[in-house]
């Protein structure tokens, strides 16, 4: 098993870095758009992102999650290339159709989206991007499916490099504000676009299949809800807080909650891209579900741990990146990251219902915490505004979390190691307390206490025993033969 962890923990941060670096790109430019947009503007940027986001569930129609499925369902390379060439053209095809669709209704978009029309163009570049977007993250679902973690890696390097040299030109150089954020976008989808059809063309050889699509398309739909529902659990608030507040409370909440994702974009979504698969590749082996209880355990201390650091530093991270007239965003932070924290548990608590064939109970789920979230939104973002929101959210993700793991464990029981997840959120939750009491100011100093604060959390979970006899073994073993390894002479 230790072997098999080994693997799954190198495929996780190779896929990390290039995923942490295609999503990073708003995070690197923080200081630039806070200097150069205005709240209001960040809460336009916002609320276009947003609106690409749940269009782009419509647009896939699960049909990437079905592509990585059935390639590895088929072992001739006749019909592995039928199946990315089929999933290829349907989303060149159905994407088309769709977007050509909606760009004639961007003014009563822009209408419905911001109470007028002047942000029409704004939401037609948008919508092309969009376009673009899927076609790309359909190649990279390809990439992710052949197991070709260094090239992902490397296209998301040069699509970070290119999206950072485009939002300096659009916004910096040009002034030309969200409208070049829009545009930067397209311009870098294309490019990577383009580069990857040269690569993966020669995988399409066998042509689209009709008989093979409908049972992706009957796979991939039920991710279509589930998607929706996660629209409504992690960005309705936004527009809740548009209606009750302002579009300048939607840039201040967006940039908290940007923060408060980070764990997110370093832990979940690397890993992720790794387990979807991976869980199918062990499921017939005799230690399968010991390997999964174990898997959620380190999955959920990575959480927790990236969590952990974010809430602390959240003021200083915000003060250090962004322009005063943001400061207001490190509110939210540890509310979101806890929120953060619940949604991402889906990943290792859904298992069952994966490996059974259950995937529709998700949407469901989705479906009972996206009720809660809008009732919750709807109580409490009118009284306290962008707290409310994050509460709203936390909340929802813990309900949405609690019926996940009730479900799977019906459909296909795995013992996981609560007395251990137990001490984790409880030293997690400790240390950060504490921490809370540290004063803001000076800098500095802050930072200074509350990183000492932060090294009682490894710790409290040594004092705790939460690591095994095993994994305190192999640690040791591991730092001692570090520390004898002779260093290379010259």
């Amino acid at each position: 098993m230790l072997r098999e962890l080994k693997r799954l923990s190198k495929q996780t941060i190779i896929y990390g870095v290039g995923v942490i670096l295609s999503r990073a790109i708003g995070f690197f430019l923080i200081p630039m758009y806070t200097h150069f947009l205005s709240p209001k503007d960040y809460g336009v940027l916002e609320l276009v992102d947003l609106t690409g986001y749940i269009l782009s569930y419509v647009l896939s129609m699960g049909i990437d999650q079905a592509l990585i499925r059935f390639y590895h369902l088929y072992q001739d390379p006749r019909d592995k290339s039928s199946v990315l060439s089929t999933a290829v053209w349907f989303t060149v095809i159905w994407g088309g159709i769709l977007v050509g669709a909606l760009v004639p209704l961007a003014p009563f978009l822009s209408t419905l989206l911001f109470g007028t029309h002047e942000y029409s163009t704004i939401l037609m570049v948008a919508l092309a991007s969009l376009f673009m977007g899927s076609v790309t993250g359909l190649q990279r679902a390809i990439l992710r499916a052949q197991q070709r973690s260094v090239m992902f890696t490397a296209v998301a390097l040069a699509n970070t490099g290119i999206s950072i040299l485009l939002n300096i030109l659009f916004v910096a150089v040009l002034h030309v504000g969200v409208l070049g954020i829009v545009y930067s976008g397209l311009i870098s989808a294309t490019l990577i676009g383009i580069y990857l059809w040269t690569r993966i063309s020669p995988d399409l050889k066998a042509g689209p299949d009709r008989t093979k699509l409908r049972p992706m398309l009957r796979y991939g739909i039920p991710f279509v809800p589930g998607g929706i529902f996660a629209f409504v659990l992690n960005w309705s608030d936004r527009f809740f807080l548009r209606l009750y507040s302002s579009i300048a409370a939607v840039g201040l909440y967006g940039l908290g909650y940007k923060f408060g994702m980070i764990v997110v974009m370093l832990v979940s979504v690397p890993f992720t891209f790794v387990w979807g698969a991976y869980m199918f590749e062990i499921q017939s082996l005799p230690t399968a579900r010991r390997t999964y209880a174990r898997v959620a355990t380190y999955f959920m201390l990575g959480l927790c741990a990236v969590g952990l650091v974010i809430s602390v530093f959240g003021r200083e991270l915000i003060v250090v990146m962004a322009d005063k007239a943001y400061w207001g965003a490190e509110r939210v932070i540890p509310v979101v990251v806890l929120g953060m924290i619940l949604m991402c548990s889906d990943n290792v608590f859904q298992v069952g219902l994966l490996l059974e064939g259950k995937s529709a109970y998700l949407s469901v789920a989705k479906g009972i915490a996206a009720a809660v979230n809008l009732a919750l939104n709807l109580l409490l973002i009118p009284r306290f505004q962008t707290m409310g929101a994050a509460w709203a959210t936390a909340i929802a993700f813990g309900v949405y979390a609690a019926s996940i793991y009730y479900a799977a464990q019906r459909a296909y029981p795995i013992e996981y190691e609560r007395v251990r997840l137990i001490k984790l959120g409880v030293c997690a939750l400790a240390v950060f307390a504490l921490a809370s009491f540290v004063p803001t100011e000076p800098l500095r100093a802050a930072i200074l206490k509350k990183s000492l604060i932060l090294t009682l959390f490894p710790i409290s979970l040594l004092v705790l025993r939460f690591p095994t006899s095993g994994e305190s073994a192999y640690l040791t073993r591991a730092i001692r033969q570090r520390l004898t390894r002779p260093r290379p002479s010259g």
